[in-house]
């Protein structure tokens, strides 16, 4: 390319990489793109990489339960601006194993990105071991030094709240809570159930009654039969599939929504709106319009600290109620 254009090498590759230090006129610079586009030049990323000591790669690890249509759009707002800043964006999502956290250290092994964006709780030695293993910046969520399921999910206490907040807006002053059986999304559950019992707390409201919901037709009447009647309750489900499960279950028995059983779900699955009656539902507050983002992960990226990450995780745990028939 250098021959052809009839400059250096050097200033062939200042051209390519973009240098603006470097004091290149317009006629020099075209003249490296036509004989670009008359060799058919086409970047090797790994000698890229091998130069640099990394990759252009960003990976972004997420949290295994981010599920629902704001999770993904939050996702893709990361994804988009990451691309474009000019960044590859390789996504790994964790597994709820024991090997989960080893097996995104040989991800980052493999890939040797410039950064790990983590949107997932990890161990302190997890962050460690990444940046051991090739990664340049590793941020997003705080690391944490023992269990990661116990780790504060401020928006996910958020749904609780809102849940709670709207039954008692609409008159019902007792909260019973539809709880999972064993699962890989128990982790939800529990941080949920916290929000509900802080603001029971907050209003003077009795502590909420929990019980277990089966995601099983026959099993869910049998739960739901079972409690005792409570005028002036309201259920609160883990999610909208467990509140799904009630209002199967409560048309099975003949009781009215929600004259005499009322629920709130959580995540507004479409499933929920096409429910009969329609399934009232909370949901995190949209986070596609969060100011900074690009910034964030930009400044990140360059190694330095911003306390921008901090605003985003108080914005992420905003809820709202989407209000429908079933409350």
């Amino acid at each position: 390319m250098a021959k052809l254009s009839g400059v250096s090498v050097a200033t062939v590759s200042y051209v390519l990489n973009g240098k603006e230090s470097q004091s290149i006129s317009e006629e020099t610079k075209l003249r490296v793109a036509a004989a670009v586009s008359e060799l058919g030049y086409v970047r090797n990323p790994v000698g890229t990489a091998l130069r640099r000591g990394h990759s252009n790669v960003v990976l972004v690890v997420l949290d295994p339960t981010f599920v629902g249509d704001v999770s993904e759009r939050w996702n893709g707002a990361v994804i988009g601006a990451l691309s474009d800043l000019g960044y590859t964006v390789v996504t790994h999502t964790l597994r709820q194993e024991a090997e989960a956290e080893a097996e995104a250290v040989k991800v980052v092994g493999s890939l040797q990105p410039l950064g790990v964006a983590l949107f997932a709780f990890v161990t302190v030695r997890t962050h460690e071991e990444m940046r051991a293993a090739g990664a340049r910046h590793v941020f997003g969520f705080p690391a944490v030094e023992a269990d990661p399921d116990a780790a504060d999910r401020p928006w996910e206490r958020a749904i609780g709240r809102a849940q709670v907040a709207h039954l008692a807006e609409r008159g019902y002053g007792r909260v019973r809570y539809a709880f999972p059986e064993p699962s890989t999304r128990r982790v939800v559950a529990e941080h949920r159930l916290r929000g509900v019992r802080e603001e029971c707390g907050r209003r003077g409201m009795p502590e909420p009654e929990v019980f277990t919901l089966p995601l099983d037709r026959p099993r869910a009447v049998a739960a739901l039969s079972a409690l005792e009647p409570s005028p002036g309750s309201a259920i609160c489900a883990a999610d909208d599939r467990h509140a799904l499960a009630v209002l199967a279950a409560a048309s099975d028995l003949g009781r009215l929504v929600p004259s005499e059983v009322a629920v709130i779900g959580a995540e507004d699955t479409v499933e929920g709106g096409l429910a009969l009656p329609a399934l009232t539902t909370t949901r995190l507050v949209d986070s596609d319009g969060l100011a900074g983002l690009r910034v964030w992960l930009e400044t990140e990226l360059s190694g330095e600290r911003t306390p921008l990450g901090r605003a985003f995780w108080a914005s992420a745990a905003s809820a709202e109620v989407v209000v429908r028939r079933s409350t």
